[in-house]
C-alpha cells in the first residue's frame, strides 16, 4: 500500500492549490520532483515517521515520490518549508481535502532544524494562506496531548481542542480560531510570490 492510498480523501470537486509565500526566513512552495531525495534525507527519521501515521517506519526514495506526487490528486499538497538564505528543506507540511467542510494540516521537522521556531512560522503562515483561499472550510489538526511542544505550538497559533477525538489512536481534534490566533507577524502577510491569486473554490485567476 502506497503513501497515497494511506490518506483519507477528502471530496471530489475541490482542489487545494496555494500560492509560493515568502516569511521572515521561510520560502514555502509545493515540493517538486527534483526534490525527491531531500524529501528522503529530511524524513527518513525515527522521530518523524514513528509520529507520521502514513509514513512507512523507512522512508524510500519511492515514498518520498509518492509525496510529492500527492499534488496531482488535488487532495492532497505537501509544502516545502525552505530557509531562505540558503534554501535548504527544514521541513515539510500536509494540507489534506477533508470531508465536512475541512482542510486537515500536518507536519514535520528535520532534526537540525527543530526548536528554531521553523514549525509556527511555516505553519501559521499556511494555516492563515488556507483559511484566506477557503473560507467556507475549517482548518483542523490532530495532535497527541502528551506531544507537548506540537500541542502547545498549536495552541499558540489559534488552534483550539473542539471536545472530539480525532481519527487516529491517541490524538485529539483541534480546531483553527481566527480570534486565537495571534497576529499576523510569522509571515510577512503570507505574500504570494507566484503571480496567482487563488480563488475560494481552489482555482487560479489569471
Amino acid at each position: 500500500m502506497g503513501i497515497l492510498s494511506r490518506i483519507r480523501r477528502g471530496t471530489r470537486w475541490e482542489r487545494l492549490a496555494l500560492p509560493t509565500i515568502e516569511t521572515d526566513r521561510l520560502r514555502i512552495a509545493p515540493l517538486q520532483a527534483d526534490m525527491a531525495e531531500e524529501v528522503r534525507r529530511l524524513t527518513d527519521d525515527p522521530a518523524v515517521t514513528s509520529a507520521v501515521d502514513f509514513l512507512p517506519e523507512r522512508v524510500g526514495i519511492e515514498d518520498a515520490r509518492g509525496l510529492i506526487r500527492a499534488a496531482g490528486t488535488g487532495r492532497d499538497v505537501f509544502l516545502g518549508l525552505h530557509e531562505r538564505e540558503d534554501r535548504s528543506l527544514v521541513g515539510i507540511v500536509g494540507a489534506h481535502l477533508r470531508a465536512l467542510e475541512a482542510i486537515e494540516i500536518g507536519y514535520w521537522i528535520g532534526g537540525s532544524a527543530r526548536g528554531r521556531g521553523y514549525g509556527a512560522e511555516g505553519v501559521g503562515a499556511i494555516v492563515r494562506a488556507l483559511a484566506e483561499a477557503y473560507p467556507r472550510r475549517a482548518v483542523v489538526a490532530e495532535c497527541r496531548p502528551e506531544n507537548i511542544a506540537s500541542w502547545n505550538m498549536l495552541h499558540t497559533l489559534g488552534f483550539r481542542p473542539t471536545g472530539d477525538g480525532g481519527q487516529r489512536p491517541g490524538r485529539k481534534l483541534m480546531v483553527w480560531d481566527v480570534r486565537d490566533a495571534p497576529p499576523e507577524k510569522l509571515a510577512r502577510s503570507g505574500t504570494a510570490v507566484s503571480g496567482a491569486t487563488i480563488r475560494a473554490d481552489g482555482t487560479r485567476a489569471q
